[in-house]
């Protein structure tokens, strides 16, 4: 069953593979759209991304100085504070010059 033209596809696969065609463009703008609506979502959300990188930073250079006045004033009360909040660390030997704790939250 042809369109007369007695050659190519038949009228009803030719009609099939356009509606076909039609749909799946449907689909990718309306997937374009929603991925446009993502990406604002996450430029959006990108400078609290960036505050928290930053207080996660400033929170272990924190941590990383208590533990190393814990360590050189041999301060009990803020190892124990240390303990309770999670963080262990180990005292190396004496050496001068010596890096600070290594620090584990």
């Amino acid at each position: 069953m042809s369109d007369g033209g007695g050659r190519g596809w038949p009228y009803w696969l030719r009609n099939g593979l356009g509606g076909l065609a039609l749909v799946l463009a449907v689909l990718s703008v309306i997937s374009a759209q929603a991925n446009r609506g993502l990406q604002q979502e996450v430029d959006a959300a990108r400078p609290d991304l960036a505050k928290g990188q930053t207080f996660a930073n400033v929170d272990n250079s924190l941590i990383q100085l208590l533990a190393k006045a814990a360590v050189e004033k041999n301060d009990a009360a803020l190892r124990d504070l240390l303990a309770r909040n999670g963080v262990t660390f180990k005292v190396n030997g004496p050496a001068t010059g010596a890096p600070p704790p290594v620090v584990q939250p």
